[in-house]
């Protein structure tokens, strides 16, 4: 059986945003590819899963330009003070009549909400970051969210409350991580950082060059013209019903492997004992159900597919979900993991994880070691006495040194 992949005669081509942005920006088209699939999300008639994609990295690791892309087109809603809190607002100082005047969550109701500084939400307590992500977690839902408070008494919205979501964040510490295991993770991640040092010539040249709020706006029109002959010809929010039919087997499998990992990558082992003296044990993690994982990177390729002129996703569209769902990974599990990919099949002994890490004690990489094992897709082998431990991935998760997933992590 054959399926069309020729693009509609009326589609917009991508092609010109790419190379403005390869001109101005020249490391930054995968992050602006993927953050244009998030916005096509929207298109999708059957989507009721928001898609939230967070861009991680350092500071001036140009995160927050992608973002500033997309910033000022009428399908985006812009927040530079945002809180989970403002979602639906009980503040004292304003009167439940006006309340809804300030509500997010109906402001951003099928639109692209654009978060540039997201680092306050992800620091704090324990309880204070549970607290914002199990309201996150509801709003990802997709159906709004009602809240209660002494003030106000029960406010908020249901129905269809779909958005899409890009957001930056520096690096996030392992107790969010942990936190958003335990509430089911809604956000996907996109790291950042390049392993390209900046040269004295590339400081010198970027004097001369053209000024960098020019070289923004240049994107800034060819990106926002595209958005709005896509969303035209593709008959705007849910204006494209998806013949699921056609989106090839093996495509479909890939992707179904990529949510398979991602839920066992981020699956938090139990920690149980004595917190007083310190003295903990460790029983394997609670596997994440893949079922989400699987329909949000079905969304993302599908909203790739759009952009790039296609009506059924094909493995070009599969790069851009890899790469997401190795930055998904909580942070030292996602070096390590990439790394093993790197092998090939061949084992990772600790002192090659402890280089991963950039860790001076072998004892660090060994607990690092030992989680891994706990989340089911890779095994520690202790060998005799004497001998360093290594890891290397078990066999049902062996395609993930495959020669075809190193091809779509593209180094």
């Amino acid at each position: 059986m054959t399926h069309l992949t020729t693009a509609a005669a009326d589609t917009p081509d991508v092609a010109a945003v790419r190379a403005a942005v390869e001109q101005n920006f020249p490391d930054l088209w995968p992050a602006v590819d993927l953050g244009l699939a998030t916005a096509a999300t929207l298109l999708l008639a059957d989507n009721v899963d928001p898609v939230a994609v967070i861009y991680v990295g350092g500071p001036s690791s140009s995160k927050t330009t992608v973002a500033d892309f997309f910033d000022g087109h009428s399908l985006c809603y812009r927040s530079d003070n945002f809180t989970p809190a403002a979602f639906v607002s009980h503040a004292a100082s304003v009167s439940r009549k006006d309340l809804d005047k300030v509500d997010l969550l109906p402001r951003i109701k099928h639109k692209l909400l654009v978060t540039p500084e997201l680092a306050p939400i992800f620091r704090g307590k324990e309880a204070e970051l549970a607290q914002r992500f199990a309201i996150l977690t509801r709003v990802l839902d997709g159906d709004g969210l009602m809240t209660d408070s002494g003030t106000h008494g029960q406010r908020g919205y249901r129905g269809d409350y779909v958005f899409a979501w890009l957001g930056c964040t520096t690096p996030i510490d392992a107790i969010v991580w942990r936190v958003m295991a335990q509430l089911g993770s809604r956000l996907f991640f996109q790291l950042m950082d390049s392993d390209r040092e900046v040269s004295i010539e590339d400081l010198v040249g970027s004097e001369s060059a053209v000024p960098y709020r020019a070289r923004l706006e240049q994107v800034r029109v060819v990106l926002h013209a595209f958005l709005s002959s896509l969303f035209q010809t593709c008959g705007g929010f849910r204006g494209v019903t998806w013949d699921a039919t056609a989106d090839p087997y093996d495509v479909k499998t890939w992707i179904a492997r990529l949510a398979m990992v991602l839920a066992a990558m981020r699956s938090e082992p139990v920690r149980e004992g004595d917190p007083e003296r310190g003295r903990f044990e460790y029983n394997p993690a609670k596997r994440e159900q893949p079922r989400r994982a699987n329909a949000v990177l079905l969304n993302l390729a599908r909203g790739h597919a759009l952009v790039h002129g296609r009506r059924q996703i094909t493995q070009e569209d599969l790069p851009i979900l890899a790469r997401v769902v190795v930055s998904s990974m909580p942070s030292e599990c996602g070096a390590v993991f990439v790394a093993l990919v790197k092998q090939g099949g061949e084992p990772l002994r600790t002192g090659q994880v402890q280089d991963i890490l950039g860790v001076k004690h072998a004892e660090t990489a060994r607990k690092v070691m030992e989680d891994l094992d706990r989340r089911g897709v890779i095994e520690l082998e202790t060998n005799s006495i004497g001998m360093p431990a290594e890891i290397r991935f078990r066999a049902p998760w062996a395609w993930c040194a495959s020669p075809e997933f190193q091809g779509l992590l593209k180094w």
